[in-house]
């Protein structure tokens, strides 16, 4: 996987020789990330989830595309407006259910990866205390945070 990962993010740091400096590689290595110190967050409102929820994030990288950490203690969430941007999740621990309005249900755990596409309705099901890296564009969640 880091090597993946360094190949993929290779192309970032090349740039021309003259005076502009080489923009720096970030590495995202899933045991690094796992590790990563998190600040704690508000919960997601009262009417969207079922049960008391703590939760925290921290930014890695925000450019055209925002890289963050989320964590969360076991929580279902109903998306009840349109997911507002497509999101890229790794899980790095625990594992989540996510279903959609018509019953499809998929569940994801350590390790594996997922797309949330923009417009996604359901529930998300955080089973277990549950941690994600996960890549958004920035602009879009700028707009959708009303940032």
């Amino acid at each position: 996987m880091k090597k993946i990962l360094s190949i993929l993010l290779l192309p970032l740091a090349v740039t021309s020789t003259q005076s502009q400096a080489a923009p720096e590689l970030i590495p995202l290595y899933p045991e690094a990330v796992k590790k990563e110190s998190l600040a704690e967050i508000p919960p997601f409102p009262e009417d969207e989830r079922a049960g008391p929820q703590s939760n925290w994030m921290t930014v890695l990288h925000s450019g055209e595309v925002t890289v963050a950490v989320y964590e969360s203690t076991p929580v279902l969430i109903e998306i009840k407006e349109p997911f507002p941007y497509d999101e890229y999740v790794h899980v790095l621990e625990g594992e989540v259910t996510l279903t959609d309005l018509d019953g499809n249900e998929n569940t994801f755990k350590a390790g594996e990866n997922f797309l949330v596409p923009k417009g996604f309705l359901g529930t998300w099901n955080m089973t277990t205390h549950y941690r994600e890296m996960v890549v958004v564009e920035t602009n879009a969640m700028m707009k959708a945070e009303g940032l």
